[in-house]
């Protein structure tokens, strides 16, 4: 489905979007998430994860959000190949800049390792206010745990983003998501070769 999703964008970076699934339990994310769930991806890259979600039938709509500019071209052309999912890409560098209407479910992939360290927990609480009242939250990042895995994981990032893991631990994840009313449903550690992935999932309470 990934393959087919980026078959007519030229370049390696189209072809890594293909073969991601292989490395990344995208399968085990897309279960997480709500049927007909309006969707918010922050750090959405060229938009893979929404775009399995649609051609999978699984959502009716949802906002992609990147840094990228060029990464949110690549996730535009794609969405022209999965209508009549309605998926929308927006660019923007800062979360003030972020869409203020609450989902029903938020998705945060891969991301929170490459913010600083000093701004992770804001950026963290950031995302969690988008989220509804009984709406859901869904992160998954790089594990640091078992370390030839984690090595693995930095070798991969300093390849392709040019940039040093900054794992953070699932137990602060989990603890700042509580602080905010969050209610942890489903926690998994996923080894894929030499790859390994932490996965949350966290419901938001109230009505």
């Amino acid at each position: 489905m990934a393959k087919a999703l980026f078959a007519e964008e030229p370049g390696w970076r189209a072809r890594l979007q293909s073969v991601r699934p292989v490395i990344c339990p995208f399968e085990r994310v897309l279960q997480c998430i709500p049927a007909n769930a309006n969707v918010l991806d922050i750090g959405c890259g060229a938009g893979l994860v929404l775009g399995l979600l649609a051609r999978s039938g699984r959502i009716a709509n949802a906002v992609g959000i990147d840094a990228d500019a060029n990464a949110l071209q690549r996730a535009l052309r794609m969405a022209k190949r999965v209508l009549p999912t309605h998926l929308e890409f927006r660019h923007t560098s800062s979360t003030v800049d972020w869409p203020t209407t609450l989902f029903d479910c938020v998705l945060l992939i891969d991301v929170l390792h490459h913010i600083a360290p000093r701004a992770q927990n804001s950026f963290l609480l950031a995302v969690l206010d988008r989220v509804r009242p009984g709406g859901r939250f869904v992160y998954k990042d790089m594990a640091a745990r078992p370390i030839l895995h984690a090595v693995a994981n930095r070798a991969h990032d300093l390849l392709l983003a040019r940039q040093w893991i900054k794992y953070v631990a699932p137990d602060v994840v989990a603890q700042v998501a509580e602080s905010r009313g969050f209610v942890l449903m489903h926690r998994e550690h996923v080894r894929r070769y030499w790859y390994a992935h932490d996965l949350l999932v966290f419901e938001k309470s109230g009505v």
